[in-house]
């Protein structure tokens, strides 16, 4: 077994999903593996948002630059991006910083010994072509359900003057608002 430093990213695409199930999972294979967790960063963020507008993944990033990680755990392609282009350059940055990417669904990592696995890199180009169809698909699906609401006039849409309440506003915008208030402690341009 070789002793690896490892980073754990997961990330859901809305607030009420949860990623304890993939947190846990990956301290198991870790602790498998003879892994050492240096850290763990979970979001709730769609994966459409690219990594470059994530918190989390931007801390991710910092956290790689400035300590000595091996690895970083992710449960599957689609937790990085749902674009081609988002995917395969953040799997770019993290190569070049020297960090590997492990794959959970396909038990893989993507650098062996500092070298490109060749398998895993055509596997994560198949993948994230296959992430970006989805979410392409799910999008049209999306729209021909609100045409047909609208047809069966079941769609309502938003009321016009629908108002949230402060709380309930900071809750649904708290990735943003602490983005902010890290952008604005680290003076972060965007």
């Amino acid at each position: 077994m070789t002793q690896f430093n490892c980073a754990i990213y997961t990330r859901v695409s809305s607030e009420s999903q949860d990623y304890s199930r993939q947190i846990m999972n990956f301290n198991e294979i870790a602790f498998q593996k003879g892994w050492n967790v240096k850290r763990t960063f979970a979001e709730k963020v769609s994966g459409t948002t690219t990594s470059s507008e994530r918190i989390e993944f931007k801390k991710l990033i910092h956290y790689v630059q400035v300590n000595k990680v091996d690895v970083v755990l992710i449960s599957e392609i689609s937790r990085l991006g749902r674009r081609v282009v988002d995917i395969l350059n953040t799997i770019d940055e993290l190569h070049k910083l020297g960090v590997g990417v492990y794959i959970q669904q396909f038990q893989m990592q993507s650098l062996i010994n500092g070298q490109e696995n060749p398998t895993v890199m055509l596997l994560l180009q198949m993948l994230s072509i296959g992430a970006e169809m989805e979410n392409n698909l799910r999008k049209e699906r999306q729209r021909q359900g609100v045409e047909i609401a609208k047809m069966n006039n079941k769609y309502k849409g938003r009321k016009n003057g629908a108002r949230t309440s402060p709380t309930k506003l900071l809750a649904k915008y708290s990735n943003t608002l602490i983005y902010l208030v890290f952008s604005r402690e680290f003076n972060l341009s965007t």
